[in-house]
């Protein structure tokens, strides 16, 4: 049996120097590695608590193995001890004593529970080895120290979890069309403009097609803002499933226009797929009282236009010219 002897607060000054200027997740990695050093333990990890009342299983927020699981059951494990809400020290036999880790290697065990402010079991810090040795009655004291201080940094991951969906839904809302959930006109004149650029940089072939709905407001002024919505929002959906996923980029750029960014597509395949959204729109709609057809204007991107809006117009000018010349067209 080792007696471990070391000056713990001499100790607990040197890992607040080293982690001080660490916070959230990178907190986490920092203290386990300190940690792991300290105790010359051959596995450190810190856990969240996925269920409670009894707690049956954790997600490990960050272990010094990357082989270890992203979660556990803590059954058949001294992990299951600490969410008794209380440091458990294991001198020997953890190999023995507790079914998974059975053939391990592991003997000793330093569990230290990570509280709420409603003193709360909601995680733990477990330090393994593969020694037998005894622990000082002093390094509670550091232990709780750390307990905090995890929980205040795992607050703070919290926290800025839910900022970065909020941030991500935010900008998801500025980009697109709540009736349709299409991109809107925003979106599609910056990725015109981007495509515009990898176009004049390695000339991969894109193309824009418009299309804009022939009658809609006469459907509109005669069945309703009902019935304009239900044909705005299945021709969305029809766009996107006619579609190549994050390669055509499908966007609502006006009423009832609606315009097509069609990456590594020349003019020809964009009036394919122009022709596939045609008929399936028409079948789509074959049984209803009214007719839903389109003007259809494709330009292609090609490096000697002077910008990204220079095509956006061009498409826009050709669907325009389909619609003033009959309408149900496509013009290439």
């Amino acid at each position: 049996m080792i007696t471990f002897n070391f000056d713990p607060y001499q100790t607990l000054k040197s890992i607040i120097q080293v982690t001080s200027s660490h916070m959230g997740k990178d907190y986490l990695k920092v203290i386990c590695d300190e940690l792991k050093i300290l105790f010359d333990a051959q596995l450190v990890f810190i856990t969240e608590a996925i269920d409670s009342n009894p707690t049956t299983k954790v997600k490990i927020l960050y272990s010094t193995s990357k082989e270890s699981p992203k979660d556990f059951f803590l059954e058949g494990t001294p992990c299951k001890l600490t969410y008794d809400n209380k440091i458990i020290q294991i001198k020997e036999g953890v190999n023995i004593d507790f079914e998974k880790f059975i053939n391990t290697g592991f003997e000793s065990f330093y569990g230290i529970p990570i509280n709420d402010k409603n003193n709360q079991c909601i995680g733990h810090i477990a330090i393994i080895s593969n020694k037998r040795r005894e622990l000082p009655k002093e390094i509670e004291d550091i232990a709780h120290i750390f307990s905090r201080r995890i929980e205040a940094e795992y607050q703070r991951i919290i926290l800025e979890n839910e900022n970065q969906k909020m941030m991500k839904k935010l900008f998801e809302l500025s980009i697109k069309d709540s009736l349709t959930n299409l991109y809107n006109r925003r979106f599609f004149s910056q990725k015109c403009e981007e495509v515009y650029k990898q176009s004049k940089r390695d000339f991969n072939k894109a193309s824009i097609i418009f299309l804009d709905l022939d009658n809609f407001k006469n459907i509109n002024d005669t069945y309703g803002h009902s019935a304009g919505d239900y044909i705005l929002k299945e021709v969305g959906r029809i766009l996107k499933e006619t579609c190549r996923k994050d390669v055509d980029f499908v966007s609502r750029v006006g009423g009832e226009e609606f315009g097509i960014i069609c990456l590594n597509s020349n003019k020809h395949n964009s009036k394919q797929l122009a022709q596939r959204i045609m008929t399936d729109t028409n079948d789509f709609f074959k049984n209803e009282e009214y007719s839903v057809t389109y003007s259809i204007g494709i330009e292609e991107f090609n490096p000697s236009y002077n910008s990204g809006e220079e095509v956006y117009t061009l498409a826009d000018k050709k669907m325009y010219q389909a619609k003033s010349s009959g309408k149900n067209k496509i013009i290439c």
